[in-house]
């Protein structure tokens, strides 16, 4: 079992939360981020129920770069983040694109800021399959290029890939993915 705590950001969402329980189960401990505007606290007693354990729970809005800090001082041996937080409507980012901007990306930043501060920093981050835009050939391939997005919330996920590779550059031990999901719930 390890004892390694991971940082999940809007674990309390419906992918965040599984994950959170998957980790839980593998013995991890789990800190959740989440400001509950697209979730619900009741969530945590679900994570609780079928885990037996409660992970820990900060209400926290991470476009506030000061909490942001202010969480990694109280929870200094975080090992790990998954990142699930953003703003997620494609039709709603294209009617409102700077709350956009300003959730998907300062979060982002906010967050790998302070972790790589630490040594060996691990970062998962919540893509999307819009990276790939029209894509050529169906189905879609990891191997495809990514194209101009269609909307200011695929944007985000490309300017955010970009930035977590450009962090990762200037720092050889920040190891970091992108999962790119086409349909996370599924038939």
């Amino acid at each position: 079992m390890s004892s390694k705590k991971i940082l999940v950001t809007g674990g309390l969402g419906f992918i965040g939360s599984h994950t959170v329980v998957a980790l839980q189960e593998e013995g991890f401990e789990v800190v959740i981020i989440d400001n509950l505007s697209n979730s619900s606290l009741e969530v945590l007693g679900g994570i609780t129920k079928i885990t037996e354990k409660t992970p820990e729970f900060e209400k926290l809005d991470l476009r506030d770069k000061n909490a942001v800090k202010e969480f990694f001082e109280k929870y200094p041996n975080i090992e790990g983040v998954i990142h699930f937080a953003a703003s997620k409507a494609v039709g709603e980012s294209v009617e409102n694109p700077l709350l956009y901007y300003e959730n998907n990306l300062s979060t982002l930043i906010y967050l790998l800021q302070e972790l790589n501060t630490k040594d060996q920093p691990k970062f998962i981050f919540s893509s999307s399959c819009t990276v790939y835009g029209q894509a050529d050939e169906l189905p879609i391939s990891e191997n495809a290029p990514v194209k101009k997005a269609e909307s200011p919330y695929g944007n985000t996920k490309q300017i955010g890939e970009e930035i977590i590779s450009d962090t990762c550059k200037v720092n050889p031990s920040f190891k970091a993915i992108s999962l790119r999901y086409f349909n996370p719930i599924g038939a």
